[in-house]
């Protein structure tokens, strides 16, 4: 189900954004808390939240960050004739290392962002596979620098600012900190990692019935450990169109480097920029925006983009459809 451009879906109201707004905020938060903190019932909060999750609108997910591991995040952009895209698209979606896989530029370009456990991993994707697609009639291979908006940086949110400082620490409290404490993957972190990525809300109960032998105490240590290590984190995966911003693109601006952070910090701070980062490439940076109609998007390209000193260009490409979404296929 897809709302009317421009409008919310009749199925998402004000608490629904509030509720996603305040899991965006701490994606773990117990609903009890989200409850007192929204002045509603912990019954409300649980009962609306399956009601986001199964309608596809909002659902909390656990990912692995590979900087820790010492990798880098790939951003693929995959040339190919129109009738390969969907073959292609698929073929990456089914793989655990891509997180993300989107047709754009109307089925004539792929791409997708590339978390690598594994220097193998990596160099038999991009060395190996996909040269020999022949399909494929141009790659282009963009590492990521510096995030300044993302999942755990300066995230964005839904909807205006509905929580308060004291609200947020509220919601906040119990979530690990970040520590220096170097922490590595197992095997037996796996059945941990892959149920946490099909639902981030998953209890510790369930994460032990998931497999790898644990107790429910040591799963409920070693998330913390992950989380603190910084090699697990958690996000809410959303769909725009349920929330009044069907038209989502991809913008991309060639920046000189002495503005390089400013625009990156301005571009951060704008309310439709879901993602920005430095990357490497042809480009300087690399925006996920999402807008209510055309004529939005026009304007944050020719009024906001356009005010920003240092920016040479600014090259946009609406997304034709999304095929994989935060570790998920979209069925």
């Amino acid at each position: 189900m897809a709302a009317a451009p421009g409008k919310k879906s009749a199925t998402v109201d004000e608490m629904d954004i509030k509720l996603t707004h305040a899991l965006q905020t701490a994606p773990r938060a117990p609903f009890a808390v989200i409850g007192s903190v929204l002045g509603v019932s912990e019954q409300t909060v649980a009962r609306r939240y399956r009601r986001l999750r199964t309608s596809g609108a909002a659902r909390v997910i656990g990912f692995v960050d590979p900087e820790p591991l010492g990798r880098q995040n790939w951003m693929l952009r995959l040339f190919c004739r129109p009738d390969a895209s969907g073959r292609i698209s698929h073929a990456l979606a089914r793989r655990d290392d891509v997180q993300w896989v989107a047709i754009l530029q109307g089925g004539t370009e792929v791409d997708c962002v590339l978390r690598p456990r594994t220097l193998d991993d990596q160099d038999q994707l991009l060395l190996q596979q996909l040269p020999r697609t022949v399909q494929i009639t141009g790659i282009e291979a963009e590492a990521v620098l510096h995030v300044f908006r993302g999942s755990t940086t300066q995230d964005w949110r839904v909807g205006p600012d509905f929580l308060t400082p004291d609200q947020e620490a509220q919601l906040l409290a119990g979530t690990p900190e970040r520590s220096d404490r170097p922490v590595q993957l197992t095997e037996r972190d796996e059945p941990l990692l892959q149920a946490l990525m099909l639902d981030g809300r998953a209890s510790y109960a369930d994460l032990c019935a998931a497999g790898g032998g644990w107790t429910e105490a040591q799963v409920r240590r070693r998330v913390t450990e992950l989380r603190e290590g910084g090699l697990l984190y958690f996000d809410v995966d959303l769909d725009d169109a349920f929330f009044g911003n069907p038209l989502v693109a991809r913008v991309l601006l060639t920046v000189a480097p002495a503005h390089l952070h400013a625009v990156g910090e301005a571009m951060a701070r704008h309310p439709s920029v879901r993602f920005c980062a430095a990357t490497t490439g042809s480009t300087s940076i690399m925006l996920s925006v999402g807008f209510p109609d055309v004529d939005s998007l026009y304007r944050f390209v020719s009024e906001d983009v356009a005010r920003l000193d240092g920016v040479a260009q600014a090259q946009v490409e609406p997304i034709t459809r999304a095929v994989k979404r935060a570790g998920t296929i979209v069925r």
